[in-house]
């Protein structure tokens, strides 16, 4: 496990270099892609994250059914089979293997054994982090109560009706929130604010649980658990913090604009203010499973500005949406190989001793 660790280390800087081209291509291509394509771009990042745990040889890639990189080359022509294999993407994903393996040979045990303590030791730190918030989820769930506002309790089934929501999500008031919340992956509920139910605006609340219900049809409550357990087990890279943020962030803006998808265009603007008014009294939800309507101010202007210039997409832009969101996931699942431990950590050479022209060469009359 202590050679893992610097095949481990060492893919984190390609890792972080993906994650630089996520930022470039939504920044580029922002006007091409829709804003739930941008959030979606984020889970192949996730997936990349999980390959250098995947017992996968490197010798698959993604290019290896392509006649042209194939190692189509004579047996007779040695010089033609090396420069064919130094061609081919199996040896470049080889390469990264080879890299790490000699690294690892090169660093003392005892100071592999160091790092692999100090990544164990700050995981265990991030996950008593996150028990710590789910154990204050948690008594605030024990808590709360039941929704009895009728007024608010029949707006929630209307919302729930116009989203062709059938299930009966539970709904929750307490004192001790600030923002509503969205918790649970299995039995979802959601808990609303005792203040917001008292300074009860119809419109207002209306906006809020769309918001609170888009993040349930889109199952985000399970995104958290991945994007908590990457930044577990990646806490030591602060790229990944950065695109864990920029994440729920995106997520945020996504469930925005499935909302506005459902209003009327006369009730934009109204909902950009129903966030603006909410501004002081909504934040960052501290629980590590939940998703809410809050954000920091900077994260609420970002979405009050992509409210303000909101147009509804066009089918033409959907398409391109699909087409760039597709050629970024074949061009990760291109690199995936190179990021796989299961050769790093049992990469063994074995000659090939059948070819006829290899003899033996007896020297021992040279020691006479």
């Amino acid at each position: 496990m202590t050679s893992f660790i610097i095949h481990f280390l060492l893919c984190n800087f390609l890792i972080s270099g993906m994650i630089g081209v996520l930022f470039l291509v939504k920044k580029q291509f922002k006007k091409y892609l829709t804003s739930r394509t941008q959030y979606n771009l984020w889970f192949l990042l996730l997936g990349v994250m999980t390959v250098p745990f995947l017992p996968v040889s490197s010798n698959f890639s993604l290019f290896s059914w392509i006649p042209d990189f194939q190692n189509v080359t004579s047996p007779d022509n040695p010089a033609s089979n090396t420069i064919s294999a130094l061609n081919t993407p199996v040896t470049a994903v080889n390469w990264m293997n080879d890299f790490s393996v000699s690294v690892s040979s090169q660093t003392p045990s005892v100071i592999r054994m160091i790092l692999f303590g100090i990544w164990i030791i700050g995981m265990l730190a991030m996950i008593l982090l996150v028990l710590k918030s789910s154990f204050r989820l948690r008594r605030i769930k024990k808590s709360a109560l039941p929704l009895q506002n009728r007024n608010v309790h029949n707006l929630y089934h209307k919302c729930c009706k116009e989203l062709n929501i059938v299930k009966d999500i539970p709904i929750y008031s307490t004192a001790f929130l600030t923002s509503p919340v969205m918790t649970g992956s299995i039995k979802p509920c959601i808990y609303l604010p005792i203040h917001l139910i008292s300074d009860y605006k119809p419109e207002a609340m209306r906006y809020m649980l769309l918001h609170e219900l888009q993040h349930y049809r889109h199952k985000d409550n399970i995104a958290n658990y991945l994007m908590n357990l990457a930044g577990i087990v990646y806490w030591f890279n602060p790229l990944i913090w950065l695109a864990l943020r920029s994440m729920r962030n995106d997520r945020e803006i996504a469930c925005d604009i499935d909302v506005l998808n459902i209003l009327d265009s006369d009730q934009y603007q109204e909902y950009g203010y129903t966030l603006i008014n909410f501004e002081e009294k909504i934040s960052l939800t501290p629980f590590p499973f939940s998703s809410g309507l809050g954000g920091t101010v900077t994260q609420i202007q970002a979405r009050i500005l992509n409210i303000a210039a909101y147009q509804t997409p066009s089918g033409i832009n959907k398409v391109r949406s699909v087409i760039l969101f597709s050629i970024i996931a074949v061009f990760f699942l291109g690199i995936t190989p190179v990021l796989t431990s299961y050769t790093a950590a049992n990469e063994r050479y074995a000659w090939d001793t059948s070819d006829k022209r290899i003899v033996d060469l007896d020297i021992s009359l040279l020691y006479l």
